[in-house]
């Protein structure tokens, strides 16, 4: 084992023919070779940073109007500013008469004849 390390490490390596290309001759190359590939890397990473930041995020009035269409509270609030008291008990009770009212309206319209229904034409 101690002869491979010693074959690694000295300076005639005859296995690796482009040794020059892997092993730098001097710091300076060693430095500029580092400083192009951390340079290429931050320029891809702030790159990326932008496209993300860019078309990634919502914009405040797509972040608006999804609020309006989740929340009721803030709907109302759009629409008549601090002027209004919202009640849920009330717009609750409301939602359902509402909903009574079309029930009983659709089982009116089938209740009644094709002829009623489509003003005699059939």
């Amino acid at each position: 084992m101690f002869t491979f390390t010693r074959r690694l490490l000295s300076k005639n390596w005859k296995f690796l023919p482009n040794r020059e290309r892997i092993v730098f001759k001097n710091r300076k190359e060693a430095f500029f070779d580092f400083v192009k590939v951390s340079g290429a890397n931050l320029i891809w990473q702030i790159g990326l940073a932008v496209i993300v930041l860019e078309f990634a995020f919502p914009t405040p009035d797509i972040v608006y109007d999804i609020k309006r269409l989740i929340s009721p509270d803030f709907d109302l609030f759009c629409k008549s500013g601090n002027l209004v008291d919202f009640e849920m008990a009330f717009e609750n009770k409301f939602r359902s008469i509402r909903r009574e009212e079309v029930r009983s309206l659709e089982q009116y319209t089938n209740a009644k004849g094709p002829e009623a229904k489509f003003g005699g034409i059939i």
